[in-house]
C-alpha cells in the first residue's frame, strides 16, 4: 500500500508510546500532522524532523477538519478531555495504547476482550469476560496495574517460580549438555552473511566457521590466537587490544565471534579490526548481550563487557574508515533464560527460536564494511 492509499490521521503525542508503535502506525496511516502541547498555539508551523509532517498545538486542530486523532500516551483521559473541550467528537478519537504492537502491559489489558471506556471525563477499563469494570487515573493508565494485581486477569507467577532452580543445569553455556544456545544465533548470522566470507579470511581461535561458511570462496585461511603461534598451520599470534602481530590491510574478511567481551580496550580492538581489513573488506562480529560469566575465561582473559545494539553500532561507526555498520540482534526471553540455565540448543524446539525480541538481546552481531 503506497502513501496515497493510507488513511491520513493526526497523531497526538511523540513520546514512548509513539516510538514503540510508529513503525506499525506508518504501515497503515499517514500522519497529516502531530498535536503537541509544547508548541505555541497559533504560531507558524513546526515540522517533525523524522516524517516532515507539521507539528501544531491541539487548539489549532481546526486546520485539519475530519481527520481521526490517535492518542499516543498513557495520559489518555487528559488528552481525551482536551480534545472534547475543543469540539472534537468521540468518533474521531482512537486510543494508541490499544493498537498493536503491544508491550506486556498493553497485552494484558487489550487481548481477550479488554477495552477502555470514557465516562464523564473519567477512564474505565472494561473486560466483560473477566467481569471487570475498573475506574483509573485519567492522567496515567499504568495506575491500572495496582487494580489488576488482585484480579483474575493478572498472571500468577508462583507456579513458574517453583519450577525455577537457583543454580544452572550447566555452568559452561550448556556445552556439557549439547550445543550452547548462543551458537544457534551466531551460525544463523554467519549463514546469512556467508557471501562476505571469501578471499583471505581470518578467524579467531580456529577456522571452523571459515571452512563451514566460506568453502571454496576462501583462498587463504588464517587463524588468530592471542597466545600461540603455529605458522605451519597458518596460525599467527596477535592481539586486537595492542595491535601486536597484526598486518595492516591484509585480509578480505574477519570472523570474530564472542571475543570482544574479553578485551578491555574496546576502542583499540575495534580500530585494529578495521586496520587489518583490505579496502572494501568486511568484519563479521558477534558478542554477548546476555550471558553468564565463566570463571575460566574471567581468570585467563577477564570478562569485561556485554553489548546492546546501540553500543555495538556506535563502537564501530566512530571509526573513520567504516563505510557501513549493519547490526542484528537475536534472542527472546525463553532462549535467554535457557542459555543462562545452561540448557542446550538441542533441548529447545525450533519454534523457540522463531521470535526475535529486541528487548532480550542474547546475541548482538554486526557486518562492518571498510571504505
Amino acid at each position: 500500500m503506497d502513501m496515497k492509499q493510507k488513511e491520513k490521521v493526526l497523531l497526538f503525542g511523540r513520546g514512548m508510546v509513539y516510538q514503540r508503535k510508529k513503525e506499525a502506525l506508518f504501515k497503515q496511516y499517514e500522519p497529516a500532522a502531530f498535536l503537541d502541547n509544547a508548541v505555541q498555539p497559533g504560531k507558524e508551523l513546526v515540522t517533525d524532523e523524522e516524517t516532515g509532517a507539521p507539528v501544531i498545538h491541539p487548539s489549532d486542530i481546526g486546520r485539519y477538519p475530519g481527520y481521526p486523532v490517535i492518542l499516543l500516551s498513557y495520559a489518555l483521559g487528559d488528552m481525551y478531555g482536551q480534545l472534547l473541550s475543543l469540539g472534537i467528537s468521540e468518533e474521531r478519537i482512537l486510543l494508541g495504547p490499544a493498537l498493536e504492537p503491544y508491550n506486556t502491559f498493553e497485552k494484558l489489558l487489550f487481548e481477550n476482550g479488554g477495552r477502555l471506556v470514557f465516562r464523564n471525563a473519567k477512564i474505565c477499563y472494561v473486560n466483560e469476560k473477566q467481569g471487570l469494570c475498573i475506574q483509573t487515573n485519567p492522567s496515567d493508565l499504568e495506575d491500572l496495574k495496582q487494580e489488576l494485581l488482585v484480579s483474575s486477569k493478572y498472571p500468577d507467577a508462583q507456579g513458574l517460580l517453583k519450577e525455577l532452580p537457583l543454580y544452572p543445569l550447566d555452568d559452561a553455556y550448556g556445552m556439557n549438555r549439547g550445543t550452547p544456545v548462543d551458537r544457534y544465533y551466531i551460525e544463523q548470522f554467519l549463514e546469512a552473511q556467508r557471501e562476505y566470507i571469501h578471499g583471505t579470511v581470518m578467524e579467531i581461535g580456529d577456522r571452523s566457521y571459515t571452512q563451514r561458511f566460506g568453502g571454496e570462496r576462501v583462498t587463504d585461511s588464517i587463524v588468530l590466537h592471542v597466545a600461540r603461534e603455529d605458522l605451519k598451520n597458518r596460525q599467527i599470534k596477535g592481539n586486537f587490544a595492542t595491535g601486536e602481530g597484526l598486518t595492516e590491510e591484509s585480509i578480505d574478511c574477519l570472523i570474530c565471534t564472542q571475543t570482544l567481551p574479553f578485551i578491555y580496550d574496546l576502542r583499540s580492538a575495534a580500530d585494529n579490526m578495521l586496520r587489518i581489513l583490505k579496502k572494501g573488506g568486511t568484519a563479521l562480529v558477534t558478542a554477548a548481550g546476555i550471558s553468564q560469566i565463566i570463571q575460566y575465561e574471567r581468570i585467563h582473559y577477564g570478562h569485561y563487557w556485554s553489548f546492546t545494539e546501540d553500543s555495538f553500532k556506535r563502537l564501530f561507526e566512530e571509526n573513520g574508515d567504516v563505510d557501513l555498520v549493519e547490526v542484528f540482534t537475536y534472542g527472546n526471553v525463553k532462549t535467554a533464560a535457557a542459555f543462562l540455565y545452561g540448557i542446550s540448543r538441542e533441548e529447545l524446539d525450533k519454534e523457540d527460536f522463531a521470535v526475535s525480541d529486541p528487548n532480550y538481546q542474547l546475541i548482538v552481531a554486526a557486518v562492518v564494511k571498510k571504505r
